[in-house]
């Protein structure tokens, strides 16, 4: 199955992201070992202006349909920019 990478800019308060939070992170979890990775996208402080999701799906109409329907892009918090096809070329080491 092909890979994704799914771009989110931030757009929700900070109240709602913490509101909507254990949901969002089931959400994600749910995936397994079809997300391989996923994480915030952070300004030069360190603060998330975004996400970036690399997901395993069967074409993109899919791939969309699973960025679309986190949810804290239900609730606003964050926003949908890119869903581009990615081939993984390299794996060093599991991430903890």
């Amino acid at each position: 199955m092909p890979h994704f990478i799914v771009e989110y800019r931030q757009s929700g308060t900070p109240e709602a992201r913490e509101a909507h939070r254990a949901e969002h992170m089931a959400y994600r979890k749910g995936f397994g070992d079809r997300m391989p990775l996923a994480g915030p996208l952070l300004d030069d402080e360190g603060k998330p202006v975004g996400s970036l999701v690399i997901i395993e799906a069967a074409d993109k109409a899919a791939a969309e349909t699973a960025a679309t329907d986190d949810p804290y892009v239900k609730v606003g918090v964050l926003q949908l920019v890119a869903v581009r096809p990615y081939r993984i070329a390299a794996i060093k080491a599991p991430i903890t």
